[in-house]
């Protein structure tokens, strides 16, 4: 009796999972699995959490305190992010790293792309050598740079006959002073950076026509003549995607502060990643900190959709053949 309630039963279930299936093959269905799958990740992983992160900015809360006391506060916390000057300072600290960051590391990876592009022999040595920077964890970076930047490092060593001429101290306290400790930062992300650089123009120089450099130099043209006006106007692609890649990332920059400094001397290494850090898990102030996030979300979105409009453009003129 038992076995034949189970066969009974089995049967049922593999009827059941046999039309589950013969449901799920159908045209109409299965087609709709992939979006429904991608559309629940992004609801789940994205606007969920973008969801609570604006309903917490509202309310008056710190995480030392149980969630039951929170109460609605209104625009409170944005009042007091817009009029907190330390968010201020923060953000321009951030432009400030990014934009000195990224213009060397655009100037360095061109200046290594162009020579490592005229090389024959060894180009693959020296491709492998400029990209190892990138692939270095940020943790492992900022331990390497911290046992650099010490009083009695190899930097200064290294430093030692040129402070020595201009009687400046051989022990200069590269993360102790706050302009040294923010060109210190500046650094760390350049030498692992550039890396990325180096790749989208050294791509961009290799996809270079080379019919039309051969015509130029068959007309008389310059090695000079060659670069400024033919190939460089053929590398604006490349240079408006580097330009727009590394922006967006280095306005995130956070790894070097928290490994190196700790936003200090001070506040003078101080990014808005690090600001944003400090406010929640430092200070417990939950709220606080998601309303500071929504407003660097909202000015940062701006800059991306200013990226994402130049590097449109770029692509319908290399369409129409305008570069």
């Amino acid at each position: 009796m038992n076995e034949r309630v189970t066969t009974v039963a089995d049967l049922r279930k593999d009827g059941i999972t046999a039309r589950f299936s013969a449901w799920l093959s159908q045209e109409r269905i299965f087609r709709w699995i992939p979006f429904v799958m991608v559309e629940g990740m992004i609801i789940g992983v994205l606007i969920i959490p973008f969801i609570l992160t604006i309903y917490i900015s509202f309310l008056r809360w710190r995480a030392n305190r149980p969630f039951e006391q929170a109460y609605l506060d209104g625009f409170r916390n944005y009042e007091a992010v817009l009029s907190d000057p330390g968010f201020w300072l923060s953000l321009g600290r951030t432009f400030y790293f990014a934009g000195s960051a990224v213009i060397l590391e655009l100037i360095i990876g061109f200046v290594l792309a162009m020579l490592v592009h005229r090389i024959v022999a060894g180009r693959r040595i020296y491709i492998t050598i400029f990209l190892i920077p990138m692939m270095v964890v940020p943790v492992v970076a900022g331990y390497n740079f911290s046992m650099i930047y010490l009083d009695s490092g190899p930097l200064n060593e290294l430093l030692w006959p040129l402070t020595s001429l201009l009687g400046i101290n051989p022990r200069i306290r590269w993360l102790s002073n706050p302009w040294a400790a923010q060109w210190a930062i500046i650094l760390a992300d350049i030498w692992q950076w550039t890396s990325l650089t180096f790749l989208i123009f050294l791509s961009g120089f290799s996809a270079l026509p080379p019919q039309l450099i051969n015509a130029a130099r068959i007309m008389g043209a310059s090695r000079a003549q060659v670069f400024l006006w033919v190939e460089l106007p053929l590398l604006k692609p490349a240079i408006v995607i580097a330009i727009v890649i590394r922006s967006m990332e280095a306005l995130k920059l956070f790894d070097p502060i928290i490994l190196l400094t700790y936003g200090g001397p001070g506040t003078s290494t101080q990014t808005i990643a690090y600001y944003l850090w400090e406010q929640v898990w430092q200070f417990n102030k939950f709220a606080y900190g998601a309303a500071a996030s929504i407003l660097v979300l909202i000015l940062f979105s701006v800059l991306i959709f200013v990226g994402i409009y130049l590097l449109g453009r770029q692509s319908e003129a290399v369409e129409r053949g305008e570069v």
